[in-house]
């Protein structure tokens, strides 16, 4: 049985794209849907300045949330803790590095001081306040 031309049993060399375009479609919209389920951390209500810089790229960070625990970096950690941790992170001759406080406005002056202690008593001689961009319009009623 030998192939001709002409015939209608012939092999198709053509793609069906419906298929493809369904299922890049539901991709889509899938990663639409999750994308900002993935940003993770802690909600912290900062205080204003209208000097500040960024140093984040840089920093280490520790985080006062608003019902008191204590995040460095990305986990949480108690007080008690947070010296070792900050050392064990200092230990690799990064002390030079600047640690940024991101404190609630919410949380007491005391417990902001007892966390600033703990970075000094690391090492760490730069520590700095995380703020939040003042507006212009409420700085000048």
């Amino acid at each position: 049985m030998a192939f001709t031309p002409g015939s209608r049993r012939g092999e198709m060399a053509e793609i069906n794209m419906t298929p493809l375009i369904d299922v890049m479609l539901v991709l889509l919209i899938i990663f639409m849907v999750t994308a900002p389920m993935l940003t993770s951390g802690v909600d912290v209500a900062l205080p204003s300045s209208r000097t500040g810089r960024s140093l984040q790229n840089e920093a280490l960070t520790v985080t006062l949330a608003k019902d008191g625990r204590v995040q460095l970096d990305d986990a949480f950690v108690p007080l008690s803790r947070l010296e070792n941790e900050l050392r064990s992170k200092g230990s690799t001759g990064t002390k030079k590095r600047p640690v940024l406080v991101r404190a609630d406005r919410g949380i007491p002056y005391g417990r902001v001081i007892e966390v600033v202690d703990s970075i000094r008593a690391a090492g760490f001689t730069q520590v700095g306040f995380v703020t939040q961009g003042a507006n212009t319009d409420a700085a000048n009623p």
